[in-house]
């Protein structure tokens, strides 16, 4: 088969050439994480500790978002946490009636869990727990997004590929799905298909390189940072530095939240208190521990 020179590898150049064109944008917006600031011993501003949990882990899903969110529902006396053993794992939360300000969804996501699964107002952390990954997936999902508009309300974090750069990227995805057609139309010519094998094969062709080209684009790209994002990084980081300098923080209990309020949420969030310290796991495996 002869191919024309035009066309025999126009698909693979302009397909290659388009790849590239993205990853040069998803590197150049890759989120990054800045340098601490001073150390401070204070709580430098009124970001949520879900909000400050992925900012410092560069808008990726963390489980001490969840952690910290618990633990601020009970400083703000949303819950409180009881320690009803030897073991931070057998600590139960009890509703309360909080303190009277509104809260956000991914907030009021965690307070349904509680309530839906508690007996007299009451549930043990371990129970929070799902029962399959399914369920827990969709939760979590459903968590972290709400967290995320949250930043991005704030100021804080905008989409990994902006509008214009998006669009851009769609519109260049044309050409090589174009040349795919054309190319595929050529080749059933050439193989004497019949019309209507033509039409459909191109177009089948053509459809899927577009969507695998616009899944690439769409693919759920961790946020990037803004300014005020950046600075407020750096902030959060700062505190983080102090707070590690702490005897004990690392092994505080989830029932310590009485005494020590929002600072201990915050503490969860920069990633202070000790993994095997963490609240809940909400996910199947929280279960058996």
């Amino acid at each position: 088969m002869d191919w024309p020179p035009y066309l025999e590898f126009s698909v693979p150049i302009t397909l290659t050439a388009w790849v590239v064109a993205v990853a040069v944008s998803l590197w150049r917006s890759r989120p990054r994480l800045p340098e601490p600031g001073p150390t401070r011993t204070d709580l430098p501003g009124q970001e949520p500790p879900a909000v400050v949990s992925l900012m410092v882990n560069r808008w990726r899903s963390d489980e001490d978002a969840i952690d910290s969110t618990l633990l601020d529902l009970a400083a703000r006396g949303f819950l409180e946490l009881r320690e009803t053993g030897d073991e931070p794992a057998q600590t139960t939360a009890r509703l309360r009636k909080g303190d009277g300000r509104s809260l956000t969804p991914y907030e009021q996501q965690i307070l349904d869990r509680v309530h839906r699964l508690s007996i007299n107002g009451e549930t043990s952390l371990t129970r929070l727990a799902f029962d399959s990954w399914t369920e827990a997936r969709r939760w979590r999902r459903t968590f972290y997004r709400a967290v995320v508009e949250e930043a991005r309300t704030r100021g804080l974090s905008r989409p990994r590929l902006s509008a214009t750069t998006r669009r851009a990227l769609l519109l260049g995805a044309i050409v090589p799905s174009l040349l795919m057609f054309v190319t595929w139309w050529w080749v059933d010519s050439e193989l004497s298909a019949k019309v209507p094998d033509q039409v459909t094969g191109a177009l089948i062709g053509t459809g899927a390189i577009y969507l695998a080209q616009y899944f690439l684009v769409d693919f759920g790209w961790a946020d990037q940072t803004t300014q005020e994002g950046v600075a407020a990084t750096e902030s959060w980081l700062a505190l983080r530095e102090h707070l590690t300098t702490l005897e004990g923080v690392a092994d505080l209990a989830p029932a310590d939240v009485a005494s020590w309020g929002r600072e201990m949420a915050y503490a969860s969030a920069l990633g202070v208190l000790s993994a095997d310290e963490a609240l809940v796991r909400l996910t199947p495996g929280a279960r058996s521990r």
